[in-house]
């Protein structure tokens, strides 16, 4: 099952659920964290983040809000993006599926619409990632395309 963010009500259950295949143990703290990282669809940083969850769960920790974070991108509920200015801080992204991110100048970053990620990601042809592979002798496991705009 695919969980967008665009996926608003997580029931109880499931949230239960999606933590004990990924072997997390359900806690409020870590229910908060993903709850308001899934109700965000603009990338959030972890200061952002922690007003959205302080809103909801006034007594979850700043020290909380970063360990959950570290925990939900350790275990593939989630993805870190790397600021794209230095000294930027990272956003988070709980669409872990492949798509493509349009950066504006601002710093916030935008989802491409799904038929457009894949079309773009496709558009790469595999003859050029195997020769990227065979040159570089490594194996090329997925493709991040990162875009810029204003």
């Amino acid at each position: 099952m695919k969980h967008h963010h665009h996926d608003h009500g997580i029931a109880q259950d499931s949230l239960r659920e999606i933590f004990a295949k990924r072997g997390l143990r359900t806690t409020r703290q870590r229910e908060s964290v993903y709850r308001a990282l899934c109700q965000c669809n603009e990338h959030p940083t972890a200061e952002q983040l922690l007003s959205r969850v302080h809103a909801i769960d006034p007594e979850v920790s700043q020290a909380t809000v970063y360990n959950t974070l570290d925990t939900l991108v350790e275990c593939g509920l989630a993805t870190r993006i790397p600021a794209s200015s230095s000294g930027g801080a990272c956003r988070y992204d709980p669409d872990t599926d492949e798509h493509v991110h349009l950066v504006l100048a601002d710093g916030r970053i935008l989802d491409v619409p799904d038929d457009l990620s894949k079309r773009l990601i496709d558009a790469v042809p595999a003859e050029l990632l195997q020769e990227l592979s065979d040159r570089l002798g490594v194996t090329c496991s997925g493709i991040k395309i990162e875009l810029s705009g204003s």
